[in-house]
């Protein structure tokens, strides 16, 4: 049976995290050289791009503990016979599908309550994609909202409550400081675009190059972590539209103090998105 991820990375299904790494870069390497190769010869690089992604994305899921677990235990199902019946089949994966301290939570949660907890899925939640401005976007916006407002005081006016509240720019645009490695030379942290080219491939590289994980990333650009990781995987279908992809990117890029003068930055941002149209069409 094939082990999918492991071969694409080219390590072994018992792998640590340290030798994933490792043998990730060497595989991007390979890539990238066959790539430029290519272009010299003028031939067709998009089924070597593919494997760039294919690597980048592969590499996504295995350097995560919790995505690396569901996807050997997914290897682990395929390679048998899965019962058809729904409860079967949730006794047999269910307990690898969810994460240990949600499971020990809920059973906490059942112990205090008499309603039935975890029974079922109910209605689905429809989740919004976040908004990169706080402030009102029109004028007529901030009219709509002011009389909501007026209620919560008698003493407003209605001129008061017709006008937009001064905005605090500072609350809003302060982001909290995550500290970031600046020991490594600027030449090499250059050199990973060399390496890696406008890709997600290259947001990983350079975000471990600064010793900041996904989670103090999140922290410090504001933006969920599991947006972060679609971009690092270029998981293009799990990505809001190019609108937000392209904000996100450029505060990923300043949260990691990318090298370079602004125009050079630019440049990494629009091969982004030119990958990120290619493939959403």
């Amino acid at each position: 049976m094939s082990s999918g991820f492991y071969e694409l990375v080219g390590v072994p299904t018992d792998a640590d995290t340290t030798a994933i790494r490792a043998a990730y870069q060497e595989t991007v390497a390979q890539v990238v050289r066959k790539i430029r190769a290519a272009e010299a010869r003028q031939a067709d690089t998009a089924p070597l791009e593919a494997r760039r992604a294919a690597v980048a994305e592969a590499f996504a899921v295995l350097s995560d503990p919790s995505r690396r677990r569901l996807y050997d235990r997914f290897l682990e199902l395929s390679g048998g016979h899965l019962p058809t019946d729904l409860d079967e089949l949730w006794r047999v994966a269910g307990p690898s599908m969810v994460p240990p301290a949600a499971s020990a939570a809920l059973e906490v949660v059942r112990t205090l309550t008499t309603l039935r907890v975890g029974d079922g899925l109910g209605e689905p939640v429809v989740e919004v994609e976040p908004e990169l401005e706080l402030e009102p976007t029109s004028p007529s916006d901030s009219v709509q909202r002011a009389p909501a407002a007026a209620t919560l005081s008698s003493a407003t006016t209605p001129a008061e409550s017709a006008a937009p509240a001064p905005v605090n720019r500072s609350r809003q645009v302060a982001a909290p400081t995550v500290p970031i490695d600046r020991s490594i030379a600027v030449a090499e942290v250059s050199r990973l675009l060399d390496v890696y080219g406008p890709t997600g491939a290259y947001l990983v590289a350079l975000r471990e190059a600064r010793r900041l994980d996904l989670d103090g990333l999140s922290t410090a650009t504001r933006i969920a972590s599991r947006f972060i990781v679609a971009m690092e995987a270029e998981n293009w279908g799990a990505l809001p539209g190019a609108t937000f992809v392209r904000g996100y990117l450029r505060m990923i890029l300043r949260a990691l103090e990318t090298p370079g003068p602004p125009e050079d930055v630019e440049e990494l941002v629009e091969g982004y998105m030119a990958r990120y149209h290619r493939a959403r069409g």
